[in-house]
């Protein structure tokens, strides 16, 4: 690139060509005036980077192309992504949602829109995830699109640097905005309640009429109303233009631009028709009919009441998210060495402006500000919000740390190794959040139903109005009834007065007040709240329950409604049921020769296998470090090499002494191997192992590790002259794992790559039945596969575990695996499980991840799963049942009965009961404990 003259025009030209559709990353230097640019090809040419730098007004010519990476299907997909091609995920605050008919309805009004592929809505966290092309429909089209339709949305910008732009800080700040707002509400709505209830009931209803307050407010003025009739309708009237607004404004939005109708839609309804109504009566008939403009009131104060309520245990059910989030500090203390004097200086800075390799100290009593390695000192770490264990881990020099948890000791410096949307502890809330927005196969159900519940809500209520009009036009109406919906269903006697304000016996109700009354009822009991609620606010207390008790549930609901039916649990074996670290159960040497050679041969074993990265070796040497004496032999190896597949070799000089006990008079050098028993036995070596202890290691599975000695310049045949017996080591606790998991019904398979016979003694010793060995690792999923038609008898199958044209139900599979080769079984199973200590390929593959060190979470995670779906099906239960129950009672069935209906302040009461009763019942899954 010629032509440029300063700096000035190197930053021009890198932040132009930088900024096209496919550079990856440019870097232009003055002095020689060349750049580097590193680009997609497919997306931007070399042709175009020279007309692109010519056209800023330099000469440019290409010196040499080279091909960093094959245009493959993946660097194609990369450079579709760069051009906004591929699918993105985008979040969204969402306001103005009520119930679950609103989710139907925007996550419906979602998927109509041109360029989106998928879309989830949380009504409990007020958020949209919007899974978009960005060149068919960007953010800003789709929010404008909610918005459009009454839901004020704001895109989530992934960005932005502040903390605002995490999705879950956001979500847990629309939650307390949400309380906010329903207090308030609320508070408000008292203003007028109170005194309407002062009029109404007590001076109305309960003061007798000698009082001289109740002959005041029933006093006629303009010789037709009473002041306790101007007095509720000057409230009434306040109130429904006031805090009414709100209900208005968002049925508004709803049934003209969403098209729908939500829970705002049956409140606006219900409370015009109770204010309207009593106007229309009180003015027809002068002053002397029936008003009852205290439901209007009332209803709106018992809605208020319960979103408020509501708000208060939404931010309860996320509180395991909340914990996380708060785990993370605001600040961090930055060290820069030697700057003051050769003495390191502090500066606090904010965690989300730490730079990778940065040098932080972190104080006793301080939050780990992101993830790193410990570079001095040793302290003790509480990592309990993200493992569930409530005992410090001691760290060192060299040790790993995770951003916020808490340093209980000493002050520790440490190097930043992940940082923000990098850290283990921005992807365990990522992960919590993404598993809360699942939703289980019932829920979907759920939700389609409360898209069609309002308007078959009104229909219903329309439908009561007109039968009881007929009903009282045609005299069937008794007296008794239009009495107790008069009052309310409290029993009693009211009252009117006369002209002169005197009190007397109150004129039957007309029936087309009671006709409305009723379908007012109807309109406010019903409560699809209740339908929206029942799964989310359970899932989200049982995923946040388990992410406390180290167990992260990623694949959120939909996990949990398959772990909560699971059949098998079949289990890798090595690291998952094992340690995964081999230890020598047995070792054999001959006696006869031991005293004389076996210091020397120890010393000589160590110096060459410690030269091994092999874990056989490693268990080898740690094996005769703790048990042998070798430490007073100088070994010394003339020359050595490892041999892949067979194991370790070395020539060194042989002692006369040890070779005169091997019977070798003469012989100064020999090779040593130490590896395959195989092996041994190509080189010719006599075994001087017993067959029956060979045998015995063979029945038990262990692994035989052979030490020979072949002598060099004669032609002598070698001698194995030691051996070890090395096992993986059982977990402590997979024994009593199984035992559980049988006691639960559930049957217990172990899939093994091993031979038969290891995988048999490790089976023998955990009470594992059913053992398949010798399974290679693209073969493991086939045969989860296997397991799952193999499927479980008639007699504990319900109806949904049966496929189409299936005689015989699938059974329901869960695998348990640690290892990159565990990754394909692990997709494959209805719940694929991973160990925390497992692989990368295995964490991210499976959709539940044990964090502790333990299999007995596996257990928490399956008894977990079972309470809270039951509880879901009981929070579906009781709202199913509450609004088939109660929505005839509301119309009036039981007045044929009991000579009693359900007035519309009491259908009110109910219908907010409904909802935080089931909010209550999920809240109560925090009482769940971890099995013992």
């Amino acid at each position: 690139v010629t032509g440029m003259t300063c700096a000035s025009c190197v930053n021009s030209i890198e932040g132009h060509i930088g900024s096209f559709d496919g550079a990856i990353s440019i870097s232009v230097d003055l002095m020689t005036a060349q750049a580097t640019v590193r680009h997609y090809t497919h997306a931007l040419p070399v042709a175009d980077l020279c007309t692109a730098i010519e056209d800023m007004g330099y000469d440019a010519a290409v010196l040499s192309t080279k091909t960093l990476a094959p245009v493959s299907d993946a660097t194609k997909a990369d450079a579709k992504a760069i051009l906004g091609e591929s699918a993105v995920e985008s979040w969204f605050n969402v306001e103005g949602m009520t119930c679950g008919s609103c989710v139907a309805t925007i996550t419906s009004l979602l998927n109509d829109l041109p360029g989106v592929e998928a879309a989830d809505v949380q009504l409990l966290t007020a958020q949209a995830m919007v899974k978009h092309i960005p060149r068919e429909i960007g953010v800003r089209e789709i929010a404008d699109a909610l918005t459009d339709a009454g839901y004020p949305a704001t895109p989530l910008d992934g960005a932005d640097s502040s903390s605002a732009a995490d999705p879950s800080t956001m979500a847990l700040r629309n939650l307390e905005k949400h309380r906010r707002q329903a207090m308030l509400r609320f508070l408000w709505s008292l203003v007028f309640a109170i005194p309407m209830l002062i009029i109404s009931m007590i001076i109305d209803m309960a003061l007798p009429s000698s009082n001289p307050v109740a002959k005041a407010f029933h006093r006629k003025v303009f010789q037709k109303y009473s002041v306790s009739v101007i007095c509720t309708f000057f409230i009434a009237t306040a109130t429904q233009f006031t805090l009414g607004l709100f209900f208005y404004k968002h049925a508004y939005k709803s049934l003209v631009r969403a098209k729908t109708a939500n829970m705002d839609v049956l409140i606006a309804l219900g409370t015009t028709a109770a204010y309207a109504g009593s106007i229309i009566s009180v003015v027809l008939q002068q002053g002397a009919g029936e008003q009852f403009f205290e439901t209007a009131v009332f209803l709106m104060t018992f809605v208020f009441l319960g979103r408020w309520l509501e708000a208060i245990a939404k931010g309860r059910t996320v509180g395991a998210v909340e914990a996380l989030v708060k785990m993370q500090p605001d600040d961090a203390l930055l060290v820069k060495p030697g700057v003051k004097d050769g003495a390191d200086d502090f500066a606090t800075i904010s965690s989300r402006q730490i730079q990778l390799g940065d040098l932080l100290q972190v104080n006793n009593g301080m939050r780990v500000p992101c993830d790193g390695v410990i570079v001095r000192g040793n302290t003790e770490i509480d990592e309990s919000l993200l493992t569930g264990e409530s005992l410090p881990v001691a760290k060192g020099e060299g040790s790993a740390v995770t951003g916020g948890t808490l340093n209980l000791s000493q002050s520790v410096r440490m190097r930043a190794t992940a940082i923000n949307e990098s850290s283990t502890l921005a992807r365990i809330v990522k992960l919590v959040r993404d598993a809360q927005s699942s939703k289980p196969q019932i829920q979907e159900v759920a939700d389609r139903v409360a898209n069609r519940f309002v308007p078959l809500v009104v229909l219903a209520s329309v439908l009561v109005f007109f039968v009881w009009l007929i009903i009282g036009a045609t005299g069937n109406i008794k007296a008794d009834w239009l009495a107790s919906k008069l009052m309310g269903g409290l029993g009693g006697k009211l009252s009117h007065t006369d002209s002169m304000g005197h009190m007397d016996d109150a004129p039957p109700m007309k029936y087309p007040i009671f006709a409305l009354l009723n379908a007012i009822s109807v309109l406010v009991i019903a409560c699809p709240c209740a339908l929206g609620l029942a799964a989310p606010t359970a899932i989200m207390v049982g995923t946040g329950l388990a992410a406390r008790m180290g167990i992260l549930v990623k694949g959120g609901g939909a996990t949990m409604e398959a772990a909560s039916k699971i059949d098998i649990v079949a289990f890798d074996k090595t690291g998952t049921l094992t340690i995964g670290k081999p230890a020598v159960s047995d070792h054999f040497i001959d006696q006869s020769r031991a005293e004389a050679i076996s210091g020397w041969l120890y010393a000589h074993i160590v110096e060459i296998e410690s030269l091994s990265s092999h874990p056989l070796a490693a268990a080898i040497c740690a094996y005769i470090r703790e048990h042998m004496q070798s430490d007073s032999v100088r070994a010394q190896l003339l020359e050595h090499q490892e041999l892949p597949g067979r194991g370790m070799q070395a020539t060194v000089e042989l002692p006369a002494e040890i070779a005169h006990a091997l019977g070798w008079t003469g012989i100064t050098t020999a090779h040593l191997l130490v590896g395959k028993e195989a092996w041994a036995k190509e080189e010719g070596c006599l075994m001087d192992v017993p067959m029956g202890t060979r045998a015995q290691w063979a029945s038990s599975g262990y692994t035989s590790v052979a030490v020979a000695l072949v002598p060099i310049g004669r032609s002598m045949r070698g001698k194995v002259v030691a051996a070890f017996a090395l096992s993986d080591q059982v977990r402590p606790e997979s024994r009593e794992v199984v035992r559980q998991l049988k006691r639960r019904g559930i049957e217990v398979w172990m899939i093994s790559g091993d031979q038969q016979a290891a995988a048999n003694a490790i089976a023998v010793q955990l009470g594992i039945d059913h053992v398949m060995a010798g399974v290679l690792p693209d073969q493991k999923s086939e045969t989860i596969r296997t397991l799952q038609r193999r499927g479980k008898s008639a007699d504990d199958a319900s109806e949904s575990d049966f496929k189409e044209g299936q005689s015989r139900p699938f059974a329901k599979v869960a695998m348990v695996g640690d290892g990159i080769n565990d990754a394909p079984a692990l997709a494959q199973a209805d719940v694929g499980i991973a160990v925390g200590s497992g692989t990368a390929a295995a964490m991210e593959t499976a959709p539940a991840l044990l964090m502790r060190p333990t299999l007995l979470s596996l257990l928490t995670l399956l008894d977990l799963s079972r309470i809270v779906f039951r509880r879901v099906k009981l929070n579906f239960v009781w709202a199913s049942m509450y609004n088939v129950v109660c929505i005839p009672i509301a119309a009036g069935i039981l007045y044929p009965a009991i000579n009693r209906g359900l007035p519309p302040v009491i259908a009110g009461l109910l219908m907010i009961a409904s909802s935080l009763t089931v909010m209550m019942s999920s809240l109560s899954l925090k009482l769940f404990r971890e099995p013992k």
